[in-house]
């Protein structure tokens, strides 16, 4: 059996993979193009959401191999409470009993979970090579590149402030276009961004109005030492997970949370069952049909129907979500049932992401993305 694997991608899939495979005993290096991991992040605040299944993202991470000890060196904090607003700012206050996510922060900082899982990944024993972009696999391995194309583009700031921890959304198609705006704070820290699905042209535009709407509704967050930051997801299906001896993780393979961009858990869990494909010889693509490609599924009919919401519509849902269990509430949209499945053609010939594969997908392609007959690549 070859115990030497190669990854192309530091990201969150890509390290997980290679910390489950070390552990195993295997030979694992690891490849990036960028000098760090996390170079892509600025410090900002995200979420690892923890609607989508009965297992708590904290009970995931120890799953698949990552020991997670919040404190100094990590930021790991549970949020049970988010305010939302609705397009003309009227507030609701959701509590639950259980986490609705996981805030973290990405980049290149010493409390970042990028820099976590890259210690967790050197102390598993696999090497991690930076300034290195690799364009062939020819003995296969994984392939965690990260997005090939924007679906969905962020805007924001991160800064210092004195106001205190708070997780709060808004839902107008003034600020975010078919997506959301979001402010996280905690520590002294806080971001505040619109993630947008349409209209990328106005993605300044759309910052503007979002900070001013958090100012207004906040008036206590006062903002120092900002920071501009951007960033953007890929969303898409159909392309092979497992080719040529490559096996395809997070969003190189497309898994993607297609309703809010929430993919972190998508990304890790699918790491962690390419190397569990490898160690146990389980077939890649049954493992994610089993655990991830019917929540991704589910996710492109949620999109389809959100987007034809508008901010009536909006309106309405807050009052759903803030009712009875909220976590549960999400649960039950975010997993497939017997109506969504119906709508899934629907709402796949609908959906066009702007990635392009212009792949061969031949036999004997070892490239890690395929740009065969390209005049860059014409082999």
């Amino acid at each position: 059996m070859e115990r030497l694997i190669e990854i192309a991608g530091a990201g969150p899939a890509g390290i997980v993979a290679a910390i489950n495979l070390s552990k195993a005993g295997y030979d694992v290096t690891v490849y990036d193009e960028n000098p760090d991991a996390g170079h892509r992040f600025h410090g900002d605040f995200q979420g690892i959401e923890n609607w989508s299944s009965h297992e708590d993202a904290a009970d995931l991470l120890k799953r698949i191999g990552i020991l997670v000890k919040p404190g100094a060196d990590f930021i790991f904090q549970p949020y049970k409470k988010i305010t939302v607003f609705d397009s003309n700012l009227n507030m609701t206050v959701v509590r639950c009993e259980r986490p609705f996510f996981y805030l973290v922060e990405r980049g290149t900082g010493p409390g970042s979970l990028d820099s976590m899982l890259l210690k967790a990944c050197l102390d598993a024993g696999a090497k991690v090579v930076f300034n290195k972009k690799v364009d062939m696999l020819k003995r296969g391995g994984i392939v965690g590149i990260g997005p090939k194309a924007a679906d969905a583009v962020a805007r924001g700031i991160i800064f210092n402030t004195t106001m205190e921890d708070t997780a709060a959304v808004i839902l107008d198609d003034r600020l975010a276009p078919k997506g959301y705006a979001y402010l996280l704070i905690h520590g002294g820290k806080g971001t505040i961004a619109a993630c947008i699905f349409r209209e990328f042209k106005r993605e300044k535009e759309c910052f503007e109005r979002t900070l001013q709407a958090f100012q207004r509704v906040f008036p206590a967050v006062n903002i120092k030492g900002a920071k501009e930051f951007g960033g953007y997801g890929n969303f898409f299906f159909g392309k092979p997970v497992f080719e040529n001896g490559k096996y395809y993780v997070g969003e190189a393979a497309g898994l993607q949370d297609c309703l809010w961009g929430f993919g972190m858990r998508y990304a890790m869990a699918s790491g962690y069952l390419a190397a569990k494909s490898i160690i146990e010889g389980i077939d890649y693509a049954s493992l994610l049909k089993k655990e991830l490609l019917p929540m991704q599924r589910t996710a492109l009919v949620n999109r389809f129907l959100f987007e034809r919401l508008g901010n009536k519509g909006y309106a309405y849902f807050i009052r759903r979500f803030s009712s009875g269990n909220p976590v549960e509430e999400l649960r039950r949209h975010y997993n497939p049932s017997f109506f969504k499945p119906l709508l899934y053609p629907i709402a796949a010939w609908r959906y066009k992401s702007r990635l392009i594969d212009k792949g061969c997908h031949a036999g004997d392609c070892a490239c890690v993305w395929c740009r065969c007959g390209s005049k860059e690549n014409p082999c």
